[in-house]
Parts: C-alpha cells; sequence; structure tokens
C-alpha cells in the first residue's frame, strides 16, 4: 500500500460522505481515450468513426477528442500538431487550411480527418456519444475556445459535452463564456494533487490526474472539494490496473481498454447493520488497493459500521464509510445475515479486558479447557464466529476464546 499525502487525509466518514452524495449518483464513469485503439482489440485508428462506434459498443459512456486548429480557424480533431503519424504527409495543422487536411487519410482506416463539425453531424442522433473534448493552445494563443462552444450550441450538444485540458486558463475562458460548462484540468506526469493546489481552481468540475500520481489520499481530497477525478495513463497501458481504478473510488477513468473496465465489479453493498470488529490494530486505508494511502490506526476491539465490501488482487476489503477501508485481516466481519458460522480466516487477535479462557467450541454446551491467554497478549487465529453478541476467535484445534 501507499504512503503518499496523508499529512492532509484524516476525513471524517460524515464529511467525505456528504461531498460524494451527487458525485457518484452516475456510477463510474469511463471515457474512450481517443476511441477503441489502443488495446488493438478491433485493429482500428485512433479518432476514426469506426473506433468510436467499437469504444461505444464496447461500453464507453464518453469519447475523448482532441482538437488542433487548422489555419482558417477550422477545428480539427487530431492528437498531433501535425499530420505525419497517422497520414504520412507531414503538414502542421495550424499552418494548414481545412481544405488539405479535410483531403488526409487516417492511416489505413478508409476514413479521411475529421473536423469536428462532422464529427457533430455524424453523432447528432445517436443519444449514446458524448464528447470529452481537449482544448489546447494554438501557436501559443487561446483559439480555439469561442468557436468551439458556438459549434456545441449550433448542434445542441451542450448536455453532451465535457471540456478538458492540461492548459488551465483555456478552462477557465470556457466557464467565463458558458458558466454551466463541465470542465476537467489534467494534470502532467509528475503533479501530486492537494487540497491547496485544488483551491486554486475554484472554475474546474473534475481533475484528470496521472494514474502513476494519484493515490487515496487525493481521491478524498478531490471529493471533499465537491469535485470529481478521472485517472488517465499514457499510451503504454495495458489495462492490468482496472481494478486498482475502480477500487480506489475514482469517478471514472480515461482509458485505453474500456472493454476491461467492464467486465470488473465495483463495491458490493454489505447487509444493514454490519459491523467490523479490529481483532488486532489495523490501518485505516484511503481508498482499496494498490494506490490505497494510510490515513491512521485503528484500536484493537474497536467496532465500526461496515457499508461496502471490494476486492482487489485477492485481497478483500470493507468500507467504513467516506472511501476509508480495512483489509479484511484486520478483523472480524460481524455480518447479522451470518450469525453462528465459522468464517475461516487467518489472522492476529490481542487479548482484551482481562485473560481470556478458551473452550473446546463456540456453542452452546461448551466446556472450558482451564486454560487462559493473558491479556494484551497477541494470538494467530484461524477462524472466527459472530454469535449476535461475542466474537468467538479460533486459536487451535478445538480451541475458542470470546472477545465481548
Amino acid at each position: 500500500m501507499r504512503k503518499l499525502n496523508t499529512h492532509y487525509l484524516l476525513l471524517t466518514a460524515s464529511t467525505v460522505i456528504a461531498a460524494l452524495t451527487l458525485i457518484f449518483a452516475g456510477g463510474f464513469t469511463v471515457i474512450g481515450h481517443r476511441g477503441e485503439y489502443f488495446s488493438n482489440r478491433y485493429g482500428t485508428v485512433e479518432h476514426t468513426f469506426r473506433s468510436y462506434d467499437n469504444d461505444l459498443t464496447d461500453g464507453a459512456d464518453w469519447l475523448e477528442i482532441d482538437l488542433e486548429q487548422s489555419s482558417d480557424g477550422v477545428l480539427v480533431i487530431s492528437h498531433d500538431p501535425t499530420t505525419n503519424r497517422l497520414s504520412g504527409v507531414n503538414h502542421v495543422i495550424s499552418q494548414t487550411p481545412w481544405s488539405t487536411l479535410s483531403q488526409l487519410p487516417l492511416g489505413n482506416s478508409g476514413e479521411k480527418i475529421h473536423s469536428l463539425e462532422e464529427l457533430f453531424q455524424h453523432y447528432r442522433n445517436d443519444q449514446r456519444a458524448k464528447f470529452v473534448i481537449e482544448t489546447r493552445r494554438v501557436n501559443g494563443q487561446l483559439t480555439q475556445e469561442r468557436e468551439l462552444l458556438q459549434m456545441v450550441a449550433k448542434y445542441g450538444m451542450q448536455h453532451r459535452v465535457y471540456y478538458e485540458s492540461f492548459v488551465a486558463p483555456s478552462l477557465q475562458l470556457i466557464r467565463e463564456l458558458d458558466p454551466s460548462a463541465k470542465t476537467m484540468l489534467l494534470t502532467n506526469t509528475k503533479h501530486i494533487v492537494t487540497p491547496e493546489w485544488i483551491a486554486q481552481h475554484p472554475y474546474i468540475t473534475s481533475f484528470g490526474t496521472y494514474w502513476d500520481t494519484l493515490d487515496g489520499a487525493g481521491v478524498n481530497a478531490i471529493h471533499v472539494a465537491g469535485k470529481q477525478v478521472y485517472p488517465w495513463f499514457n499510451t503504454s497501458e495495458t489495462g492490468d490496473a482496472a481494478q486498482d481504478v475502480i477500487s480506489l473510488g475514482t469517478d471514472g477513468v480515461i482509458t485505453n481498454w474500456t472493454f476491461k473496465y467492464r467486465q470488473l465489479r465495483g463495491k458490493e453493498p454489505l447487509p444493514k447493520g454490519t459491523k467490523f470488529r479490529v481483532s488486532d490494530s489495523t490501518m485505516l486505508y484511503a481508498g482499496a488497493g494498490a494506490h490505497a494511502a494510510n490515513v491512521r490506526t485503528l484500536n484493537a476491539g474497536s467496532t465500526w459500521t461496515a457499508y461496502n465490501r471490494i476486492t482487489d488482487r485477492g485481497i478483500t476489503w470493507y468500507e467504513l464509510g467516506g472511501n476509508q477501508w480495512v483489509q479484511t485481516k484486520g478483523g472480524a466481519l460481524l455480518d447479522p445475515t451470518r450469525r453462528n458460522q465459522v468464517v475461516h480466516q487467518n489472522a492476529i487477535v490481542k487479548i482484551l479486558h482481562g485473560a481470556a479462557t478458551i473452550f473446546n467450541t463456540p456453542s452452546a454446551g461448551r466446556t472450558s479447557l482451564d486454560r487462559r491467554l493473558a491479556k494484551d497478549s497477541r494470538w494467530r487465529t484461524f477462524g472466527y464466529l459472530y454469535d449476535g453478541k461475542d466474537v468467538w476467535y479460533q486459536v487451535g484445534t478445538g480451541q475458542w476464546i470470546s472477545q465481548h
């Protein structure tokens, strides 16, 4: 587990839950990066209609669109500032008229480079298609924003467009022109999110953070500020981190592997009234999975309400509220629907409230084995049973102790 940014993560569960009430209403959002391309699942070319259609079929909620601008002001869909990589013809887009650019092929796709207007015309009546559009400076100037908003209004796409950029002034201008616009500020590969930095961007709806720099502390700080977070990856992404992204508590992801995310399950609610009893002191984490961050230590014997469960890389985690989690090995899950059932689990229990008498069984009619375990001693356990009042821990074959 990561130990990053924990100095600002001492959050109460109620604070986080209040901030998340509206944010998570839409569920986990998958944003297809340039369409279904980098996974090579269909052998398609980025930013083609075919790549977008494939990504929508795989379950993408939004499609990410990169913008450049031609010399005569047309908004062109391209990640690169030049056309060489995909067309084999080297033109600088900002120095080339649309009449020339529109004739260039997109690889071997059979499609030519598209303008934003062509995209809107093509998908105008397909309500599945929603777009996260990335703006950037053109020759050092903010020239895309006004033309972009006019194009969105022309085709009535206001509720199907989200604006993103690495250039904060671009998003600030968009919000000035349209106060209702949703904006996502992208962060570079070395930027660490802090509450102080979040507060400097009140016009931002969400943050697109580089995955390797994001941990549960950053996720919770963003959510407490009432904003959303969507991590992104570089082009070497394999999709293997998909479960970790979901477990961390992000609102979604910008990914080349839409279908992998749609094959996974998110957190599952636990039965009402479920508690978590800490067997020995255990760590409370912000987020679950490989990027979880330390929050604080929970004391042995303390009991907490547990709301959700998630499994990541074979490890089960329980949410104690506000995207704050413990690992299953840290204690016993007191599930009211599983009373008097033995749960097999290797863990450690600390003896509390005086010496603990060893019995031959946790069931009624049990017999003392005339042995006691000293207070504050720690013992390996092999399972536990919750009878509705006490937790019984198995410390050996036919050897059980209770903890109130």
